[in-house]
């Protein structure tokens, strides 16, 4: 197999290393292994939506001051039904949006909020 060489900051070394204890694996690249097997089926399950489509939202990011999010919602506010706001513990947001609309527009709406990088959990579950 061929070896890669990545940069990870201690939260991510402590994070996959709690993974490997969690799930009995027996190295680090084992669990970086799985992790792209996990975003892999993920981007699958969302590149399959089509046509119309319902659903709830959840990212949580630590960015409160930041516009990122905002101008997001503000572009895609024709599939947003309902849009909650809440704040969390270490300064972290948490955004809670129903969706109904075109598959597409969620897509591409998920991947601009991904691509920003600031957004420490995105979830979309289909209703």
């Amino acid at each position: 197999m061929p070896v890669v060489s990545i940069s990870l900051n201690d939260k991510n070394i402590a994070d996959l290393d709690s993974l490997q204890e969690l799930l009995g694996l027996s190295n680090r690249s084992e669990a970086i292994r799985l992790c792209l097997r996990s975003a892999e089926a993920e981007i699958k399950e969302r590149m399959e939506l089509s046509g119309d489509v319902e659903g709830v939202l959840i990212v949580v990011h630590n960015k409160h001051a930041d516009l990122w999010l905002t101008n997001i919602i503000h572009r895609n506010e024709n599939i947003i039904q309902t849009h909650m706001h809440s704040h969390l513990k270490d300064h972290k947001c948490l955004e809670v949006l129903i969706i109904r609309g075109d598959s597409e527009r969620l897509r591409s709406m998920l991947f601009d909020i991904q691509s920003h990088s600031v957004a420490e959990y995105v979830k979309f579950v289909r209703g």
